[in-house]
Formats: structure tokens, C-alpha cells, sequence
């Protein structure tokens, strides 16, 4: 994003770059940093020209740099002016100084659809949705703090041949509505185990869970009002465990809600832009690249891919969205490419807006009773592991409480997963995740409260304006270093 030289707010660096050529600032050239070894603050930028490098020559603490055919200016910025007038800014409007700076100005403020989160109601919670729920809020976050629009969605699996499974396994199981009310998430999922496990036995099983399935996506199934009320249950019990992480959505969809007639639409669309193909085992399918991809089964149900293509529909007339961002991990990278493909190929260029924030696996992450597969159990662990430390650690003033324990244990599953390379897989360890040394969440939470007890038991009233002579130590430099970086998105 190119700036106009007068839109740097820190005085120094207009003074700086009003003088070059402005082909030379921008947001992604011109950057500030902090020089570790002689404590200065400095400005790195390219210079092209011979006028640039004979300006540069007249102002003070500038240096140039050759580098082959390129040169790069370092010019060092007089701290006791930069200082104050960073940290002032900030002193002013603590909670949006960024806003006013013309990094933000710029940015064409639009309406985004963040979709996270979405586990199956008849599957285990894996660690993908634990991943794609704090990735996703801090992305739902990051994009709010900018000013834009943002809609959170959790899109909930309900749909396909396993939930005919989970109906067999009710059935199987003799469940009562009131068992699913008390504990829909682990009951429903026991169902569908359940129906699994006979599956394996009688064949019959299976055929009949196909048969709900299609009576489900025709609209014919008789206890449909009673499903509504599954969906419910669990709508209530998800949104207590995202509480917890402090996870609020503003709407929750269904893969059902795109039935027989939304799916009848994208297909007559498919069939009159001549992208759907008929194969001979009865298939219907969209040619993707060198790939036949499958929208409509032999037996006339349709795939994930052909709801989401509904959905995506459904959102656009719904919310005129400028971007649709799917926040799932990167084993989907095909699923996504298809969608976008096939929702171009039926000439709706708002599906330029849409993409695929991938994000890789989390291995290893277990509780002491085995093989972690709910949010929930794993958010215990982390509260009772965050227990046992406080009741052993010489630092706990007064006794462990659930409260504290709860903020430290989640704390650390969050800031754990977030300062790990988002595309990469990883290995969870208890031990570093809740370590008091490091980057953890536990360090950051006990950091927090020290300077909060040192401010309320200082005395000291907090500053109306910044003294840069206190600020000394090359830490402080450093913050406000990339502090100030926020005013033109260096």
C-alpha cells in the first residue's frame, strides 16, 4: 500500500521522505527499526536516484548503503523527539490510536464473513476445530480492530450419511430426549459410535442410515422437528465451552439449512453454464483443473462441496460480503480451490473475495484419561493441570482458585497455539504450553498481574504526557519502536 508523504504522522519521518522521490515511500519500502546493537532507531528505505542520495547527504544520521546496483538509506531518528510524540499519540487515544493513522485511512473499510470453528455435532471436537476457533476469532479480532465489518459464523455439520448413523444409533440406544438435554454432545456422539460398531456387524445398518440420509434431504423424515431440537441442545452446550475462550459467534448455520431446493438451484445453474458432466457410474461432476470433482452421488444425494456452494450463495444475497474468509486447516486447500472455481464458472465475481486460511495439525495432545476428544475435556485438563502448578509453585500468595486456574489453563492452549507457524503442523506439550518460562500464556497472565499490582500499589498516578528521559532501557526503545510502526503499517 503506497502512502502519500504527507500522511506520515511521525513528525522525523515526513521531515525525512518529503524531501525524496515519492516512488520511494510505502508502506512495504520504508521501515523502521531498532538497532540492538547501538540502541538507535532508524528508518531503512531504498533510494534510486543520485537527487535522492544528495538530499539524504544534508540531513543528519544518514548513511547510505550500496548493494550491488541498489542502494538502501539508514537514516537515525533523534529519540528524544520520537519518543514522546509516539508514546503521546498512543497516551491520547490508547485504545484506537492506530485507527487515525493513515495505514488505517487507507484500508476501503468492508463487510468480511470470517467462518471458524464448525465441528460436526456427531463427531469428536478435534484438535482442526480447536485450531480454526482461535485462529479464527483472532482473525475476527485483528480484522474489527481495522474497522472493517466482520460477521462470525460457525457452520455446523449436520448433514450426510452419518447423520442417518447417529439416527440408527438413537434408535439402537433407546436414547430419550431428556439424556440428549442433559449431555447432548458426548450422548449424540456415543450414538453414533454405537451405530458405527453395529455398522461393522450388519450391513443393513449402514443401507438404512442411507435411506434416513436421503429421506433427511428430500424433506421426508418424520422426526425432523425432534432433530431441530438435537441442533438446540448442542447450539447450548458449544456456546458454554466457547465462552470459556472467550469466543462469542454472531451466527450459527447448518449444513442442512441448504436442502433439496437451494441444491436443485446450484444445479440447474450448472447444468445451464454446461459445467456439470454426466459419468457413466452415475455420477455428476465439475471438471476443476485436470480433476473431475463430484457435486451430485449415483444415488442422487449430494457432497459437502455442493452445500458450501449454496452456502456461499446464500451469504453473498444475504450479507453482500467484500470477503468470505474460511478458516480451515490445510488438508481442505482442494475442497476450496473447487468452490471457487465452480462459483466463477457460474459468473459470480464476488467469489474474488473468497479465502482459504489454512493452518496445520496439532499432534500429541491427549488428557490423563486418554485421547482428548472434545473442547471441553481439554480445556479441564488445561484448569487442572494450571491447579496443580499454583498449589506447588513458591509464588502463589494465597490459595489455587477454579477462576485463576481457568484463565491460566486456557491462556496457555491459546497463546501456545498462536506463536506457532500457522501452516505448520506441530506437537502439543503440556509442559511447555503451561511453563512459566518463555513465551507461554501462563507468563504472559502472571506478567499482567506484576504490573498491575506495581501500578496499584505504587501510588504513582499515570502520566499525561511522555518524559523520554525515563525511558532509557533498550526495551522500551524497542516497544515503542513497533509501536510507532502502526502509524504507516511499516
Amino acid at each position: 500500500m503506497a502512502m502519500r508523504v504527507k500522511d506520515f504522522r511521525i513528525s522525523q519521518v515526513w521531515e525525512v521522505l518529503r524531501h525524496l522521490d515519492a516512488s520511494a515511500v510505502g508502506s512495504k519500502r520504508t521501515t523502521l527499526k531498532f538497532n540492538k546493537v547501538n540502541q538507535n532507531i532508524e528508518l531503512h528505505f531504498p533510494v534510486s536516484s543520485s537527487a535522492d542520495i544528495c538530499a539524504l547527504q544534508k540531513i543528519p544520521g544518514s548513511e547510505v548503503c550500496h548493494q550491488g546496483k541498489s542502494a538502501k538509506a539508514v537514516v537515525t531518528l533523534d529519540k528524544t523527539q520520537f519518543v514522546p510524540e509516539v508514546v503521546n499519540s498512543v497516551i491520547s487515544k490508547p485504545k484506537s490510536f492506530w485507527i487515525d493513522s493513515p495505514f488505517c485511512s487507507d484500508i476501503k473499510r468492508q463487510k468480511v464473513l470470517v467462518e471458524f470453528s464448525s465441528p460436526n455435532i456427531a463427531k469428536p471436537f478435534h484438535m482442526g476445530h480447536l485450531r480454526s476457533t482461535i485462529i479464527g476469532n483472532y482473525v475476527s479480532n485483528l480484522m474489527s480492530s481495522l474497522g472493517h465489518d466482520v460477521h462470525r459464523i460457525n457452520y455446523l455439520g449436520d448433514w450426510g450419511t452419518q447423520f442417518g448413523l447417529l439416527n440408527v444409533g438413537l434408535e439402537l440406544g433407546q436414547v430419550s430426549d431428556e439424556q440428549i438435554a442433559a449431555n447432548p454432545i458426548q450422548v449424540l456422539y456415543e450414538s453414533y459410535v454405537l451405530a458405527n460398531r453395529e455398522a461393522e456387524k450388519d450391513p443393513g445398518i449402514l443401507s438404512r442410515a442411507r435411506q434416513i440420509f436421503k429421506q433427511m434431504e428430500d424433506g421426508d423424515f418424520a422426526e425432523t422437528e425432534r432433530w431441530e431440537k438435537f441442533r438446540q441442545y448442542t447450539i447450548s452446550e458449544l456456546k458454554q465451552t466457547y465462552h470459556r475462550l472467550g469466543v462469542v459467534f454472531d451466527e450459527y448455520q447448518w449444513e442442512s439449512m441448504f436442502g433439496a431446493k437451494d441444491i436443485s438451484s446450484v444445479i440447474a445453474e450448472l447444468e445451464g453454464m454446461n459445467l456439470l458432466n454426466d459419468n457413466p457410474d452415475g455420477k455428476r461432476v465439475v471438471k476443476v483443473g485436470n480433476r473431475n470433482v463430484t457435486l451430485v452421488k449415483s444415488d442422487g444425494s449430494t457432497l459437502y462441496l455442493t452445500r458450501d456452494v449454496a452456502a456461499a450463495k446464500h451469504r453473498f444475497q444475504q450479507h453482500k460480503f467484500d470477503q468470505l474468509l474460511y478458516v480451515v486447516e490445510n488438508g481442505q486447500g482442494d475442497h476450496f480451490i473447487a468452490l471457487k472455481h465452480i462459483l466463477k464458472g457460474l459468473d459470480h465475481p464476488w467469489s474474488d473475495g473468497i479465502t482459504h486460511i489454512k493452518f496445520g495439525r496439532i499432534h500429541g495432545m491427549s488428557t490423563r484419561r486418554g485421547q482428548a476428544v472434545f473442547l471441553k475435556d481439554i480445556l479441564d485438563e488445561a484448569r487442572e493441570r494450571s491447579t496443580i502448578r499454583q498449589n506447588i509453585s513458591k509464588n502463589t500468595r494465597v490459595g489455587s482458585d477454579d477462576k485463576s486456574a481457568e484463565v491460566l489453563g486456557v491462556s496457555a492452549v491459546i497463546i501456545n497455539d498462536l506463536k506457532q507457524r500457522r501452516q505448520k503442523d506441530y506437537t502439543f506439550d503440556w509442559e511447555k504450553a503451561l511453563q512459566m518460562q518463555g513465551d507461554s500464556g501462563s507468563r504472559l497472565q502472571y506478567t499482567h498481574c506484576r504490573l498491575c499490582s506495581l501500578r496499584e500499589n505504587s501510588g504513582a498516578r499515570p502520566a499525561d504526557e511522555c518524559n523520554a528521559t525515563l525511558l532509557t532501557e533498550s526495551q522500551a526503545t524497542a516497544l515503542v519502536t513497533e509501536i510507532a510502526r502502526y502509524f504507516y503499517g511499516s
